[in-house]
């Protein structure tokens, strides 16, 4: 970093320091390959040189040696070696004899060095050449390296010298031509904005004779910034529209909130006095088109109420203000509440409402089980509305599991009349419905598709359709839900009467046979199925022939060759299968079935859209009673009363006091009514002012208080009442905002004023009776 900022210091940028440590580093390179040829090629020289000197000493010395070994003077041959040694090259000399004798002059040369062997030959005249010995001269190499390096370093730090001043050079070259007109570029492309865009580029130098390459560089640069002025102008303009245009928006979204929440809250005030005395009016003495006439009016009433949910629903998402809850719920639990609310709509129709659930769903998870129950109301209520005939089929599949998730699949199957592969990508599409037909004779906004859709994918899962026109659409979910905790779990029903049973069950319609048959083989019994009462019949005497009796028949109300009542009379009249119980499940069960079929000797009634959650309770309590020689009629009304004694506390025995804060008298007379039919002592007042007045004198159990009114409004009053209780150390009284704003901002505002549950209008009956159940300490019978 330190040598960075002294580079910069002195004018050298990044580029021309890298460039600068390249050409050296390359030099370098250079001269140390130059250097070393050189070093290498004088090295041989010398080597060659020294080979010479030896040959020329050994040459000189030769005849002397041969004369004094033929003439036996070893002084003299030893001297001849001591005078070999007066030459600087030669450090070791050496005679070998024929007879065996060696003389030495000098150390032996241990290290690397030159070792060449002469023939001493005695030449005379007359006579042929005879070998006395061998001379072998040795010199070393040491001092020929010592030489070398020397000079090689010397030549290696002249040629370094010279590179390093011609590197100074051409980075003094390259400044000047090059980088700082590089670096001009550079501070002007920092500099860019929309003003700096108005002044072009213009380096500091002579123009050249001929463009060079830095010209084209300066050419193109003032050619982008030319074209870079003339967007910046256009995009600035456009920002300044976009930003009109985005407050525009704001103001128009808030606008629209505002104007969501007027709507609801005025459309729910008459909504609530239009359904509550619907359902009063439905409770008196009424014939039966004035009753056909006020569920016209109730079902008008909820159609708008949907509507309006619809529309909340779409702007909390849009928002991004809707959030789900994670709570412990039972899916089996959510699917029978589907079916019930569903059943009598259905039945209307006269349609068989099926359930089918796989039995290896899990009886606790984690989610949010009003979105999902949403989510399956709508799919299922418009399976319902696009079918005429047939069957409308809610079906969960577990796809996988594992150690904490568990993966499935809700289906709605229905068998109406379709959806064409061209109009399918339309059916997600708000205000959109498909077709001229259904626009004219069914109601709704077109939202509830959109609403599943965005609720599936903030729960992580997706949802999908497939249709045929004239067989009828499928459309099934997938999503991923959280295992929970085992504490959680429900309690399985009781069924160990049922175990080793032998049942029979008739019916003609093959899915319901086909989900009847997979229920009971859950449960370790033998099962037979027929889809006539002949086949009935004949299965009976079969049976009774071979001393293996029917323990249980599960009978269809509707079986193609024969009334079902009269095959229930014909087997009670037949003493061998007196002990047989008749169980008949209905498809579109009406009011007076079930006695009707009592009379006709049956045992119990229940609505085949019931099944998952009953049959298996009503088979276990019509064998118990038999066992106990008791003979029952059982209906699912039969189930409740244990499973209230289980679930609830026991009743008050007292009435419980309820303060109605209400501002407008139609609705306040209405709720009132509502709570005292639930059993409640109701004192009202018209605002808050009047409410703090009541409580200050009079204890009551629980508040309803309405959000909107005069003088003192609901949040005011209840922020009032709260810090009296701070203040007298007394017990909260549990307050529950009564509003016509439904909107998620007006919830929290609820919770911060210290109210402990919000309920929108229009309230009815069960929404009073759930808030009573929950914050008192008994549950409300009517």
């Amino acid at each position: 970093m330190a040598l960075r900022l002294s580079l910069r210091k002195l004018g050298i940028r990044p580029l021309a320091a890298r460039l600068l440590v390249y050409v050296l580093l390359f030099s370098l390179l250079l001269s140390l390959v130059a250097t070393g040829a050189q070093m290498v090629g004088e090295f041989e020289q010398r080597k060659s040189n020294l080979m010479d000197v030896q040959n020329r000493v050994a040459e000189m010395l030769l005849p002397i040696l041969s004369k004094n070994l033929w003439m036996l003077d070893m002084e003299a041959v030893e001297t001849s070696l001591e005078g070999l040694l007066a030459f600087p090259s030669m450090q070791y000399a050496e005679v070998q004899s024929e007879t065996g004798e060696i003389f030495r002059a000098g150390q032996p040369v241990e290290h690397e060095h030159i070792e060449q062997h002469y023939t001493i030959v005695l030449n005379s005249e007359g006579r042929p050449p005879q070998e006395l010995g061998t001379l072998t001269i040795s010199s070393s190499l040491a001092t020929v390296y010592d030489e070398i390096i020397g000079r090689g370093l010397l030549l290696l730090m002249f040629q370094s010298l010279i590179v390093m001043l011609g590197t100074l050079g051409l980075l003094l070259i390259v400044r000047l031509t090059l980088t700082r007109h590089l670096e001009a570029i550079s501070d002007y492309i920092k500099r860019l904005n929309f003003d700096a865009l108005i002044a072009p580029l213009k380096l500091r130098r002579k123009p050249p004779s001929k463009p060079d390459e830095l010209s084209e560089v300066e050419h193109a640069l003032n050619v982008m910034r030319a074209q870079l002025l003339e967007e910046a102008r256009d995009l600035r303009q456009s920002n300044l529209r976009s930003q009109d245009e985005r407050d525009e928006a704001v103001r128009a979204n808030h606008a629209k909130n505002l104007f969501l929440a007027n709507v609801s809250h005025e459309l729910r005030t008459p909504l609530q006095s239009v359904l509550g005395y619907a359902s009063l009016l439905e409770d008196t003495e009424l014939d039966q088109e004035q009753l056909d006439y006020v569920k016209t009016l109730q079902s008008s009433a909820e159609s708008l109420s949907a509507i309006i949910n619809d529309l909340l629903d779409i702007s909390s998402m849009e928002a991004g203000k809707l959030v789900l809850e994670n709570i412990a719920f039972d899916l089996r639990d959510t699917l029978n509440d589907l079916v019930i609310m569903l059943g009598g709509r259905a039945r209307e129709k006269g349609l068989a409402l099926e359930l089918r659930v796989d039995e290896n769903l899990p009886s606790a998870l984690r989610g949010d089980p009003i979105r999902l129950r949403q989510i399956l109301l709508n799919l299922t209520s418009n399976a319902i509305k696009f079918t005429d005939s047939g069957h409308v089929l809610i079906s969960l599949e577990v796809l996988g599991r594992s150690h904490e998730d568990i993966q499935i699949r809700i289906a709605v199957e229905d068998t109406g009349v379709g959806i064409h592969s061209e109009d399918l990508p339309l059916v997600y599409e708000p205000y959109v419905q498909l077709g001229q037909r259904f626009r004219r004779q069914l109601p709704g906004a077109g939202l509830g598709l959109t609403i599943c859709r965005q609720l599936i994918n903030l729960m992580g899962g997706n949802l999908d359709v497939q249709s045929t026109p004239g067989e009828g659409s499928t459309f099934w979910i997938e999503l991923n839900l959280t295992l929970a905790p085992e504490g959680s779990t429900r309690v399985r029903p009781d069924t160990r009467m049922i175990l080793g049973k032998r049942l029979l069950v008739v019916d003609s319609y093959a899915l319901s046979r086909k989900i009847t048959l997979e229920m009971l083989s859950r449960h370790e019994v033998e099962i037979e199925a027929v889809k006539s009462a002949a086949e009935a019949i004949l299965t009976l005497r079969q049976s009774s022939e071979g001393d293996i009796p029917i323990d249980a028949i599960i009978l269809d109300g509707f079986v193609p060759d024969m009334d079902s009542d009269l095959l229930c009379q014909q087997i009670r009249e037949n003493p061998d299968w007196k002990e047989t119980r008749i169980l008949v499940l209905s498809s579109n069960p009406q009011r007076g079935d079930a006695e009707h079929f009592r009379q006709a000797g049956a045992d119990g009634f229940l609505s085949k859209s019931l099944r998952e959650s009953c049959l298996t309770p009503m088979l276990h309590q019509l064998f118990a009673d038999r066992s106990n020689g008791q003979r029952t009629f059982l209906t699912r009304f039969s189930l409740q009363p244990a499973q209230e004694q289980r679930e609830r506390t026991p009743l008050p025995s007292q009435r419980m006091r309820i303060l109605l804060v209400e501002d407008n008298p139609v609705n306040r007379t209405l709720t009132r009514r509502l709570l005292e039919k639930l059993g409640c002592d109701v004192t009202t007042a018209n605002d808050g002012e009047a409410a703090l007045g009541l409580i200050q004198w009079h204890q009551f159990d629980m508040i309803f208080m309405d959000c909107v009114m005069p003088r003192v409004d609901g949040f005011e009053a209840t922020r009032r009442l709260r810090q009296r209780e701070r203040e007298q150390n007394q017990l909260p009284v549990p307050v529950v905002a009564l509003t016509a704003s439904a909107m998620e901002k007006d919830e929290e505002r609820c919770r911060r004023a210290g109210m402990d549950a919000f309920v929108a209008k229009p309230v009815n009956m069960e929404m009073l009776r759930a808030v009573l159940e929950q914050f008192c300490q008994s549950a409300i019978d009517v």
